[in-house]
């Protein structure tokens, strides 16, 4: 056993720390502590090395009692002296990084290392982001039930063409794998094209939230050719024969088929709208409501065909105006009905798959639904000389482009627009001729237009 010479000083850091300077082997070696606390340096005893007997400290906002720091300082001093007694024990001078590390161990500053349980993180995998999509993301954009149908619908698409695809597995090629699927199976190319952009929309949202996806499947197109939807609606003569055909009396759920379509196309309104609509949102010339799917205020003024309308139904009781059933039910009826009523006219489909184009062509009474109503408004106010900007402030668009897809010029509204020129050119050929008639034929001409008026 040897006896370890050594000297401590406790001391003021220049920034206000108590601190203890330790030296041994002649001097040779040197360890600085920090016992964890400060001081005023004008309550300090530097002959001493203590704090003032009875101050209370206040530094950095931290408030300290002497008495506290005095103990901390002489507890380090003891843990330092036990430290060089159990190397002299062992007849060993201690370096400095030794003498450190027993000293901290007695402060039990060390805290001894516990082995950390790593828990396995279970894979995420792509059915994980599927249904939390689909749990999450309502909520977020208040989906409606067409919503949810349409990402089952391509679940379901997916995992039949491979029932072991994973997000590891699903890149460009996969992609490319499931298009091919696709067109061998039949699907329309503007079906495939809605169907992968879901696709993409599922898997963007688990990459911002922490699932690993390929990044190049975002930059991945179909490249297949989607020809513009063709727009169906009645043409303003086939929508005003329509709101006047007489149904069989036996058949009188029919005629209530054809008066909510009419109603949608003298209003703008959806399905969703019409359905909604309460007698308290109806007034003697406008109709204000919020439209169930963008949540819009809308404020329709009531053209006269609407108001008969509306007053066939006045004795209907409750808080709605119309018994509307399902759209389904509605859309079956308006079939019936539009074949009954003979609005057979014949509308050219054209679509393709893959490469291959097809045309099919149906009777306008095969393909009517609720939705060809709100066309028909926004085509027959247009072919009327209506301006773009009112018809979009009863349909609640907020710009031309989301309104273009309703709009079908080239037949009807082109035609009214363009029989300006024949109008204006029988107009003048009549003001030559009565300016070359005598008194005399201007007489009888007279005298005819009296006649036949």
């Amino acid at each position: 056993m040897i006896e370890i010479k050594h000297s401590c000083r406790a001391f003021l850091h220049k920034n206000g720390q108590v601190m203890i300077r330790v030296r041994w082997n002649n001097r040779k070696a040197e360890v600085g502590f920090s016992i964890g606390c400060n001081a005023d340096p004008d309550k300090w005893d530097n002959q001493n090395q203590r704090a003032r007997y009875n101050t209370t400290h206040k530094v950095g906002g931290r408030m300290i009692i002497a008495r506290d720091i005095n103990n901390r300082i002489c507890h380090f001093l003891e843990c330092i002296k036990e430290s060089f007694i159990e190397y002299g024990i062992h007849s060993q001078i201690p370096t400095e990084s030794e003498l450190k590390e027993l000293v901290n161990e007695k402060l039990r500053r060390i805290k001894k290392e516990v082995p950390v349980k790593v828990e396995e993180v279970p894979e995420k995998t792509l059915k994980d982001a599927f249904f939390e999509f689909m749990k999450l993301r309502p909520s977020e954009n208040n989906w409606g039930d067409k919503t949810h149908f349409k990402y089952n619908q391509m679940w379901g698409h997916l995992n039949s063409f491979d029932s072991s695809v994973s997000l590891d597995t699903l890149d460009r090629k996969k992609l490319n794998g499931l298009k091919e699927w696709y067109i061998a199976n039949g699907y329309h190319n503007a079906t495939i094209t809605k169907h992968f952009r879901n696709l993409k929309g599922i898997l963007r949202w688990a990459e911002l939230n922490g699932y690993p996806v390929h990044k190049d499947i975002f930059a991945y197109k179909t490249n297949l050719a989607v020809p513009p939807k063709s727009v169906t609606f009645l043409k303003y003569k086939e929508l005003i024969s329509f709101a006047s055909f007489q149904f069989p009396v036996n058949k009188d759920y029919l005629g209530r088929a054809r008066d909510y379509f009419c109603f949608m196309a003298f209003t703008s309104l959806r399905y969703s709208d019409l359905k909604a609509l309460k007698k308290a949102n109806v007034s003697n010339q406008y109709m204000e409501i919020y439209t169930q799917k963008t949540k819009d205020k809308i404020r329709v003024p009531i053209v006269s065909h609407a108001h008969k309308i509306l007053d066939k139904y006045k004795a209907h009781e409750g808080l709605y105006v119309f018994p509307v059933p399902s759209n389904q039910k509605l859309n079956d009826y308006l079939k019936e009905a539009a074949e009954l009523a003979g609005l057979d006219r014949e509308v050219v489909e054209t679509y393709f798959i893959g490469t291959e184009r097809h045309e099919e062509i149906h009777k306008f009474y095969e393909t009517i639904s609720c939705h060809d109503g709100r066309r028909t408004f926004v085509c027959c106010s247009l072919a009327l000389g209506i301006s773009p900007t009112v018809v979009m402030s009863c349909t609640g668009h907020s710009d031309y482009e989301s309104m273009k897809p309703y709009i079908e010029v080239a037949d009807e509204t082109q035609k009214l627009q363009m029989e300006k020129w024949n109008s204006y050119q029988y107009k003048s050929d009549i003001l030559e001729r009565i300016d070359k008639m005598s008194p005399m034929q201007l007489q009888k001409l007279f005298e005819y237009i009296q006649k036949t008026a």
